[in-house]
């Protein structure tokens, strides 16, 4: 009963937050909503910004992600099975973007993309950006299925005649399997829902999806914003429901 309780609770801003994108009202003074409209997604989906950013957070997300697995992947093998010199500085270096506040990567980024590398271009930026803060989900997920991995299976490979490349693709990777998914899961909402970082990246002309929603807010006052809350709720829900199918809840937050 506590733990419904708990549910609810969290919930409720939630739904709150939500009725608002159906509400007729041009703003939210009181609940429950006094009717039922598709307008504010209408105005949604007809806003060139919420589009633009929305194109360019799924382009974004779609490379940082495959970029994070081809970086983070083989980073978790040399943090787990190896040991040579400079190794517990890389760990920290690598999980560093968790701990480290998103303003305080922004800004460092701006500094050296602008000041040192002279790169001006939104969209590289974002991509670099947003792959240094997702790169250590994927070393964490990656790194906790090695852990438990058992090494008799890729001797067994072996001794049955398989070479180091045939043992990693047909024992090793099928077995980390729901590491790396949950890694790339992991990458891309992050990457999705990332504003600390991007609002330092972003131009005119090249933003994500909550930075459109930010700088809406700064000039409308109006259930819009609730409608494009609710796409991002419902893209997370997707998410969800893709991570039980090909992994299970239960061993996505086992790896935790």
């Amino acid at each position: 009963m506590l733990n419904l309780a708990i549910v609810l609770f969290l919930l409720l801003p939630l739904v709150f937050a939500l009725t608002m994108a159906f509400d007729p009202r041009l703003y939210v003074a009181w609940f429950p909503p006094v009717g039922f409209t598709w307008h504010w997604f209408d105005v949604f989906v007809h806003d060139r910004s919420f589009m633009e950013g929305l194109r360019t957070s799924l382009l974004v997300c779609t490379i940082v992600t495959g970029t994070s697995l081809a970086i983070g992947i083989p980073c978790a093998f040399a943090l787990t099975r190896h040991t040579f010199r400079g190794k517990e500085l890389l760990n920290t270096l690598v999980l560093s973007p968790i701990v480290v506040p998103g303003i305080v990567t922004g800004v460092a980024l701006v500094i050296v993309f602008y000041s040192y590398w002279h790169l001006y271009a939104a969209l590289p930026a974002l991509i670099i950006g947003h792959t240094i803060i997702t790169i250590p989900y994927v070393v964490r997920t990656v790194s906790a299925s090695l852990v438990g991995f058992d090494p008799s299976l890729e001797e067994a490979a072996r001794n049955l005649g398989a070479n180091e490349l045939q043992t990693l693709a047909k024992v090793t990777m099928p077995i980390i399997k729901p590491g790396i998914i949950a890694g790339a899961i992991f990458s891309f909402s992050t990457s999705l829902a990332d504003t600390s970082v991007a609002v330092f990246m972003t131009d005119p002309n090249t933003f994500t999806f909550p930075v459109a929603m930010m700088g809406y807010m700064r000039y409308n006052f109006d259930n819009t914003i609730a409608a494009a809350s609710l796409f991002l709720v419902l893209i997370t829900t997707v998410v969800v429901l893709l991570t039980e199918n090909r992994v299970g809840l239960d061993k996505f937050i086992g790896l935790w």
